[in-house]
């Protein structure tokens, strides 16, 4: 029975100084970021950074971090951030945002407010940190814009997962459900949509120009190739799913070809004529090359082709080509 009682306590205290250990390393990595990107000309502070968790993990608390990127106007600022991991698994951590943070775009800046929103990252146990997987979970999600905008979701999903048969290669998925466009934009469908878009989903696969890793804010991984699998919108009557493969041209255009399904396609008619995108002329044309191609039904597929920085139907360029980076 003295052995046994020995034998715990000794591993007792082997478990407790490697918790110490552990978080002293834990904290020293997380400082060591922040000083990382400061010195890559990024703007990274905090008020209070510590470590809790003993003796089962390492919960670091980050009070009032600010991340910036001034040459790219990118800004984000919270009154706390949690990365929260076991500590015989630290390779697996779980971020916990607060329910209302701030971030600035090049073309405007938003309040972002959830009910709840996390995220479950997966990395490799190797010294550069690659990322295996990761899923990130909203729950009543709004953004609302200093210009007045405001957009909502009642629930946002999206997970990737690395493609181990393909370098920086990864299988990417995104689910919204209940998204509220911003009033502005609906207002302009003339009662032809409803206000809310039932269904947004998407999967893919998408190979980056480097490594998805430790140093991402600096390496600021892009897009090369989108394999674009399935995408799915279901708002009111009108469905469209996509299919197609795109490369970013050397300007960061796609360029490639996808083909465009959509059901009920006299409602996406409707929208452009009530948006004046289409004329009340130029509507019956293209209603009439659309139950031609449709054969007079419901269901109607266009061929897309992405080329020089357009997007084209055939042979008509109906705008510019989705920019990749």
């Amino acid at each position: 029975m003295r052995w046994l009682t020995s034998l715990v306590i000794v591993l007792g205290c082997l478990w407790g100084g490697y918790w110490f250990v552990g978080e002293r390393g834990f904290e020293a990595a997380a400082r060591g970021w922040f000083t990382g990107l400061e010195a890559n000309g990024k703007v990274a502070t905090f008020s209070k950074l510590e470590v809790h968790g003993f003796p089962n993990r390492f919960d670091l608390t980050v009070k009032d971090p600010h991340f910036a990127d001034p040459a790219r106007t990118i800004d984000w600022t919270a009154p706390f951030f949690q990365i929260l991991s076991l500590s015989y698994k630290p390779w697996h951590v779980i971020a916990a945002f607060p329910n209302e943070q701030r971030l600035t775009l090049p073309y405007d800046a938003m309040t972002i407010r959830s009910e709840k929103m996390q995220a479950s990252v997966v990395v490799k146990p190797q010294p550069a940190l690659p990322l295996d997987r990761m899923t990130l979970i909203g729950a009543a999600v709004s953004a609302v814009g200093d210009r007045g905008w405001v957009v909502s979701a009642d629930a946002l999903q999206f997970a990737t997962r690395l493609d181990e048969s393909r370098a920086d290669w990864h299988e990417i998925g995104l689910n919204v459900t209940n998204l509220t466009p911003d009033a502005g934009l609906t207002v302009l469908f003339n009662g032809v949509l409803p206000a809310q878009i039932g269904l947004i989903r998407a999967d893919a696969h998408v190979g980056f120009t480097v490594p998805i890793d430790r140093q991402v804010l600096t390496t600021q991984p892009q897009i090369a190739r989108l394999d674009l699998d399935n995408l799915r919108i279901e708002w009111g009557t009108l469905q469209v799913t996509a299919k197609g493969s795109v490369i970013a041209d050397a300007d960061g255009f796609a360029q490639g070809d996808a083909v465009l399904r959509l059901e009920n396609w006299r409602v996406a008619l409707d929208v452009a004529q009530s948006t004046g995108i289409l004329s009340a002329k130029d509507r019956q044309l293209w209603e009439q090359a659309a139950q031609f191609l449709a054969r007079n039904s419901d269901s109607l597929e266009l061929p897309l082709k992405f080329k020089s920085g357009r997007s084209f139907v055939g042979p008509f360029s109906v705008g510019p080509a989705p920019r990749l980076r």
